[in-house]
């Protein structure tokens, strides 16, 4: 494969090149690789092609004289130049050559792994898990700088911080696995895409690129069953999945022998502890009861536990509000109309198992109210047996008495005067709003009165006249289409002038209308005679009909085309002459259907079907990403087909298959393939704060004296180097303390202090082994030394020195090479002759 690629690439370069008589770059191939050459043909002159070995300053002739070389190996590691010389045919003449530089080197790059020293890890949580973190080391030998990628089990292949351009032939980066199963598993950490960034590929030795290590199941724990509320001073229930547990293993045995930790808030207590092994054998159901204090807010518990190897997982929390009671509110007094009802229904401020009994006997939640009075209902939670009480007052409110009398006959030049009667606002049917209206034609009268309570009374009278002599008829309730067009007209029966006045306030004797409602006329004659008469129309909705935006179609594809349920009795009639709902498709084209529903209305559709080359494809960025602040996620599409795809990317225009992301925000990308075809997808990333922790400066202990650290940041999870849980912690030898807060979304915040001893240093803060003959070796000095433990760590936490001899310091090597400038941290323990003992932690810096 590498002779190949180095082959096409060689060949494209100088084919593109030559026309213009230029130089191309150098190239990098490996000895024992075997390449020949290619330029433009140009029939008018033949080709003289030389290998140059720059480093010896020897030639070697090739015996073709054609644009294409015969193959030459280089078997010898160098600098090279392939040199192509055109000769005129007929002059025979030797024009200026072409000159392509190769670098040969001796061996191709090879890359192995250290060996792992930890048999086995724990899974990463979404707090701090040092055990989870694996130290991995690489050694490389080729030409620098170089790179390479790693893959867990497989997976998209991920670039180390720091790797994209290594001059170093070892490297260190760490590695953290999430186990979710429950049970050991064993991960592969191989690393893939290795290679130097001159071209060059590693040899492809699997063995040397890949180790195994087992990775500890991360306990599923989860909490199964709480109230969010409760009342102080009360017991309730809780439970959790877990992992299996010994039910032998009570409260009262050991701490270590536990495999959970219950934290719940001050004045709380934690009783009757008990675990019951669930069927899958793997998991247990842990109950646990808490005595809730009497301090009233918002508390949280959390629920912290480990495996047989000591391996935490994600620690979770149940929000509880602690509050004096439950209360029960059924809000302010309310009015009702005569004749109406209105519905109570209780609110009441925490979840539980209630029980209603109200004044009416009734014991459902709200109920039904048409008359007045005061309704109390008594709530009773009947875990707890307390019970509250609420009430409300129900005011029946009087309608207005509107009564127009009985329809009436007009004689020959009478006026009459219609009474509304009852106290309050007005509205006519011929728009007027005062309390009385005088009317001296026929017609349909009726007022609407609104009482100063605010209730409601219509009343409607018909007057006639004994001048009427025309008629008119709207005809029959209208049900229609709402694409149908429907023309309402009174049809007077005489032939002679009318003015008309509709509803909807136009005064022309035919109207179009569109919307379902009533719709009524009055018709005046010249003699001032009235008729009035009304019409319900009622339009019925069209199918919805959509097939969508225009489609594409693939090759050896077909679509199905949906025209949607337009329910029961609907049918259905495709261009292509079937009748069924949905119909399959395997061509291009333009298809349409028309759907009928029950009531007769129709609508139609239509779509485009385009064909595409290639075949159909989907690409997926998975779910919302969430990051902590300072961190940076890799996003990498799936496509579901193996296709040649190019990637852009929105923002940022990149065209990498992956991509790093440490910004709030939407990112997709446009997958294409060799034929054009696109495709999208997106995700949102979302930052979430990490904890802000200062331990303050650097401080130095007397004997005896002890010290406080505070980490802060009430309520969120805390790791000290120590092992201790707490957000505060006391101590009393010197070391470097720090400490990792995790808030709830598994954010992380930390830092460090050193406690120093106010007695004497044994260490200066650095050295430089750079064989100069000043302090070229860390070691501990002073007097009345009787034993010294000595340890060296680098940052990765990997031991790389020890020693129990005064005399004996670090040189600055592990295995035999030189480390990096760096700051390495350092223990030591010394024991002086009085057979006291200081203990000192810190920082050492290695300048080279």
């Amino acid at each position: 494969m590498l002779r190949t690629l180095l082959h096409k690439t060689l060949l494209t370069a100088i084919a593109i090149l030559l026309g213009g008589w230029a130089v191309v770059a150098q190239q990098n191939v490996v000895k024992g690789t075997a390449l020949s050459f290619k330029v433009d043909d140009n029939p008018t002159v033949d080709y003289r092609w030389v290998i140059y070995n720059v480093d010896a300053g020897t030639t070697a002739n090739l015996t073709s004289n054609t644009h294409i070389s015969e193959e030459y190996t280089f078997n010898i590691a160098g600098n090279f130049e392939v040199r192509v010389y055109p000769v005129d045919r007929i002059s025979r003449c030797l024009g200026e050559p072409l000159t392509l530089p190769v670098t040969v080197n001796g061996d191709p790059p090879t890359i192995t792994f250290d060996d792992l020293s930890t048999p086995y890890v724990c899974s990463a949580n979404n707090g701090v898990n040092p055990r989870a973190e694996i130290s991995c080391t690489v050694n490389y030998k080729g030409p620098l700088p170089w790179t390479f990628k790693y893959s867990v089990d497989r997976e998209p292949a991920v670039l180390p911080p720091g790797a994209d351009e290594i001059w170093t032939s070892s490297f260190d980066f760490v590695v953290t696995i999430r186990n979710e199963s429950g049970l050991k598993s064993r991960s592969e950490i191989m690393i893939v895409e290795a290679k130097s960034l001159s071209g060059l590929e590693v040899v492809e030795n699997i063995d040397a690129h890949r180790v195994e290590i087992d990775v500890l199941g991360l306990p599923d724990t989860k909490f199964t069953d709480y109230e969010p509320s409760v009342m102080a001073g009360t017991l309730y229930s809780y439970k959790a999945n877990i992992l299996r547990h010994d039910p032998d293993i009570t409260p009262s045995s050991p701490a270590s022998s536990k495999r959970y930790e219950i934290l719940v808030p001050d004045g709380a207590t934690v009783l009757n502890e008990s675990t019951r092994l669930l069927a899958d054998e793997l998991h247990s159901e842990l109950s646990f009861d808490i005595q809730w204090g009497e301090e009233l807010g918002p508390k949280q518990i959390k629920l912290i536990e480990k495996n047989a190897f000591n391996c935490y997982g994600d620690t979770i929390y149940a929000n509880i509000n602690v509050i004096e009671t439950f209360m029960v509110d059924l809000g302010a007094d309310k009015n009702v109309c005569k004749g109406d009802e209105i519905t109570l229904t209780p609110s009441i401020d925490m979840e539980g198992n209630f029980k209603y009994l109200w004044s009416t006997g009734e014991t459902t939640e709200s109920i039904q109210v048409s008359t007045a009075g005061t309704y109390t209902l008594t709530v009773t939670e009947t875990n707890l047996n307390k019970t509250s009480v609420a009430s409300v007052k129900v005011n029946l409110l009087d309608l207005p008495v509107v009564d127009l009398g009985d329809d009436y006959e007009l004689a020959d030049g009478e006026v009459k005067t219609l009474d509304a009667g009852a106290e309050g606002t007005y509205l006519w049917s011929n728009g007027e709003t005062t309390k009385t209206i005088d009317v001296d034609r026929s017609g349909l009268y009726f007022v609407t009165v609104t009482g100063v309570n605010g209730c409601q009374a219509t009343d409607e009278i018909n007057i006639t006249s004994v001048n009427d002599v025309f008629a008119i008829e709207l005809g029959d309730d209208i049900v229609a289409c709402v694409n149908d067009a429907v023309v309402l007209n009174p049809n007077p029966s005489i032939t002679q002038n009318y003015k008309f006045k509709w509803s909807t306030g136009e005064e022309t004797q035919t109207i179009s209308v569109n919307e379902s409602k009533t719709y009524s006329v009055v018709v005046t004659d010249d003699a001032g005679n009235v008729k009035r008469d009304e019409v319900t129309v009622v339009f019925n909705a069209l199918p919805i009909v959509d097939l969508g935006a225009d489609r594409n179609i693939y090759e050896d594809e077909s679509l199905t085309l949906d025209a949607g349920n337009a329910g029961t009795g609907a049918t259905y009639l495709w261009s292509t002459g079937e009748t069924t709902q949905t119909i399959e498709i395997t061509n291009a084209g333009i298809y349409s259907v028309t759907v009928t529903n029950s009531n007769g209305c129709s609508n139609t559709d239509e779509v485009k079907v385009i064909e595409n080359k290639g075949q159909k494809f989907t690409v997926d960025l998975g779910d919302e990403i969430e990051i902590c602040e300072g961190d940076s996620a890799f996003i990498e599409p799936t496509i579901d087909r193996d296709i040649d795809p190019t990637y852009k990317w929105i923002p940022g225009e990149a065209t990498d298959k992956g991509i790093y992301v440490d910004k709030k925000g939407k990112y997709c990308v446009e997958v294409s393939d060799a034929f054009g075809n696109k495709e999208t997808a997106c995700v949102d990333v979302l930052i979430n704060p990490s904890p802000k922790v200062d331990l303050g400066i650097d401080r130095s202990l007397e004997v005896g004296e002890t010290a406080v650290l505070d980490a802060g940041n009430d309520g969120i999870a805390y790791l000290w180097s120590t092992n201790e849980t707490t957000s505060t912690i006391e101590v009393s030898t010197t070391g470097e303390y720090s400490v990792i807060v995790t808030n709830s979304k598994g954010c992380n915040g930390s830092d460090a202090v050193n406690i120093q001893s106010k007695g004497r240093r044994f260490l200066p803060s650095g050295f430089s082994p750079n064989g100069d003959g000043n302090n070229d070796v860390l070691k501990v000095k002073g007097a009345d030394i009787k034993n010294v433990t000595f340890i060296i760590y680098n940052r990765g936490g990997r031991k790389i020195f020890q020693s129990n001899r005064v005399d004996i310091g670090w040189d600055g090597t592990y295995k035999g090479e030189l480390q990096r400038m760096d700051t390495y941290v350092y223990f030591l323990k010394v024991t002086l002759d009085d057979n006291s003992t200081e203990i000192q932690r810190g920082e050492v810096t290695l300048l080279n």
